[in-house]
């Protein structure tokens, strides 16, 4: 009986998706949709929640799977970086991360993924973060949630405070490594940004498993420190002239460096008009601009 009224729940909810579908792409004006989004389409999680009984946790695993082959199926030819999507279709996965941790709160790798691609792609900073704090209530054992909203609120949102309580919380819970808690401690006192990213990124590769991850870390690591070495050198050129200087060849002719290093991501380094290092490459290593 249970097994009967579980089908035809289901088949109502399928003719209600069905519909609901059709009637939203009548009105594109009032809502536009376009097949993309259509993929994404999902019916709330309340609405779920009853619908999958016991079986909450295969409907997210299924909810998961389908935002993630999205997403690689948006992939520019010929680009392993950029995807086609939207504003909207960001959303709607943003939205279908959700609802998967709705169902199955306890579930790590939509935190993980929906992170990775939300911050440094879709511009989406808070709302992964919304994600990443709902899991550190449920996964009250997992320090690696936690870790990332720090770091999310340092490097993305440039909120200091409030990257310090995440990793503060972060070192308290088990596993975590005591540089966590020394992390915290200098954000505090608004310690060096690059500096405080390789160890960031650092720790993430210790802690990632993922080896295509592991690849991406290691290279912001390698341009940071390239990065870090030129600003020492900016410095020291600032102590020795009393001003900073305009371009890298002052830095060179100077003798305060030898040569200038290798861009990892194949662009150039240079020196901005605040007497700033930067990169032809930033898109790689900074938050997203809208």
């Amino acid at each position: 009986m249970i097994r009967a009224l579980t089908y035809a729940l289901l088949a109502f909810l399928a003719i209600t998706h069905i519909a609901v579908v059709g009637k939203l792409s009548q009105h594109e004006n009032v809502f536009p949709m376009n097949e993309d989004q259509d993929e994404l389409f999902v019916l709330p999680s309340a609405i779920l929640k009853i619908a999958s009984f016991d079986y909450k946790g295969i409907v997210s695993d299924y909810l998961f799977i389908k935002g993630i082959v999205y997403i690689g199926g948006s992939v520019q030819k010929g680009s392993s970086q950029k995807f086609n999507i939207n504003e909207s279709q960001w959303c709607a996965f943003y939205n279908m991360m959700q609802i998967s941790t709705d169902l199955d709160p306890y579930f790590q790798d939509p935190y993980y993924i929906a992170n990775a691609f939300l911050t440094w792609d879709a511009g989406m900073t808070r709302e992964a973060n919304s994600l990443l704090e709902k899991g550190s209530r449920y996964r009250n054992w997992d320090w690696s949630l936690p870790f990332f909203s720090g770091f999310n609120y340092f490097f993305f949102l440039n909120e200091n405070d409030k990257a310090s309580e995440w990793l503060m919380e972060a070192s308290r819970r088990p596993g975590a490594s005591p540089t966590i808690a020394s992390l915290a401690s200098k954000i505090a006192f608004k310690a060096s940004k690059t500096e405080n990213s390789i160890s960031f990124l650092e720790e993430m590769i210790k802690q990632t498993e993922d080896e295509s991850m592991k690849k991406m870390f290691a290279g912001r690591v390698e341009a940071y420190k390239a990065i870090l070495d030129l600003e020492k050198a900016v410095d020291a050129y600032q102590r020795k002239f009393g001003k900073k200087p305009s371009t890298l060849e002052r830095l060179l002719k100077n003798k305060i460096i030898l040569e200038v290093p290798k861009e990892p991501y194949g662009g150039k380094f240079y020196i901005d008009s605040g007497g700033n290092v930067r990169t032809t490459s930033e898109n790689q290593l900074m938050p997203f601009q809208k």
